[in-house]
């Protein structure tokens, strides 16, 4: 019987990656490791991406998958990847399986959805030449990354929002702020001037791993977004598309499309999935977004301004302990009855992926 799911996930940054490429070598594979040239862990240590694969390399059918994106969010991507390589995940007959464990290795280890520049990972896959404009950011840049965290300012700030609610709607706020910009560095969602560090290894891992490959299923762990413990499947495609279909014939009722309203997510800029429709042009790509609920929106959402605040704006680091803990808390609760049901949302995306294969 295999252990229960809730022991795969991993207390902090460092205990999950050992647990990972553990896994990895009691599964029988080589795990790849990229330190990152500048940023440290709380522990001043040096922090990695890992990377895995099972598999043909020259496979033309493939699956990757990745944990971490936004860093503390990686809690659910490590416990799921490692607990299914204990539990024997395996490449269907001449395919292959990719596993990039802790893209985003700063925001993991220091409980920070973005990077040690302030990057929204997801957000910074654009022609940095010439960004994308999001002007209703803009118009709300203040209020949504508040430079003041006392009570009134903060609800002077809330009133601004809501006004803007109230106009134009909550879904356009929604995508107001968390679509990407990319002129506030200081902000949430920010997407950065120049491609990451972890943006160019993720290229990288495509063409060592992914070389020859025709059909490719991708699979990114993220929480945040939804109902305490429930899970959907988001695609950047519209309902009508081949890339929609296929999703569907794989997770069935758990697809929602981010471009009509239909998914957790509004429609963002400078994704991954957009950045492997670009890279892969002639592959076959299926790219879907794992999402669970974690914790109210609210809770989720003070959680990120707190941050943003602290690591931005605050004057002192009298509060950094407790606002750490509140984003971590906010992305990952450490409950069994929680991990439970995303690991199982998690096998269920995965097998429906190798079928698919």
């Amino acid at each position: 019987m295999p252990p229960s799911p809730e022991r795969y996930f991993p207390t902090d940054y460092r205990q999950g990656r050992k647990a990972f490429i553990t896994a990895c070598e009691k599964a029988g594979i080589d795990s790849i490791a990229r330190v990152h040239p500048t940023a440290k862990g709380p522990d001043g240590k040096p922090l990695f991406i890992d990377s895995a694969a099972m598999g043909p390399r020259g496979a033309k059918r493939a699956l990757l998958l990745i944990a971490g994106t936004h860093g503390v969010e990686g809690y659910f991507g490590s416990g799921v990847e490692t607990g299914l390589l204990r539990e024997g995940l395996a490449a269907p007959e001449g395919a292959r399986i990719v596993l990039v464990h802790a893209l985003n290795p700063f925001g993991f280890a220091w409980d920070r959805r973005v990077n040690e520049d302030n990057v929204d990972l997801n957000r910074n896959f654009v022609d940095h030449a010439h960004p994308p404009d999001n002007p209703d950011y803009a118009t709300l840049a203040d209020a949504i990354a508040y430079r003041d965290a006392s009570p009134a300012a903060v609800a002077r700030a809330d009133a601004v929002l809501l006004a803007y609610a109230k106009a134009h709607g909550a879904a356009k706020l929604r995508e107001a702020i968390s679509r990407g910009q990319y002129r506030f560095p200081k902000g949430l969602h920010y997407g950065g001037v120049a491609a990451s560090w972890s943006h160019k290894m993720l290229r990288a891992i495509l063409t060592e791993d992914l070389a020859r490959v025709e059909k490719l299923v991708v699979i990114d762990f993220h929480t945040g977004l939804g109902e305490t413990g429930a899970g959907e499947m988001i695609v950047e495609a519209a309902p009508a598309s081949a890339i929609y279909r296929r999703a569907q014939a794989m997770w069935g009722g758990m697809v929602a499309s981010s471009e009509n309203g239909e998914s957790v997510s509004a429609p963002l800029t400078g994704t991954l999935d957009q950045a492997l429709a670009g890279w892969l042009p002639r592959v076959e790509l299926t790219f879907a977004a794992l999402e669970v609920g974690t914790r109210p929106f609210e809770t989720v959402w003070d959680a990120l301004r707190r941050d943003n605040w602290q690591n931005n704006f605050a004057p002192d680091q009298r509060l950094a302990g407790e606002i750490r803990q509140g984003c971590r808390d906010a992305f990952y609760p450490d409950t069994p009855e929680w991990k439970h049901a995303v690991f199982g949302h998690a096998q269920k995306a995965v097998a429906g992926a190798l079928a698919a294969l």
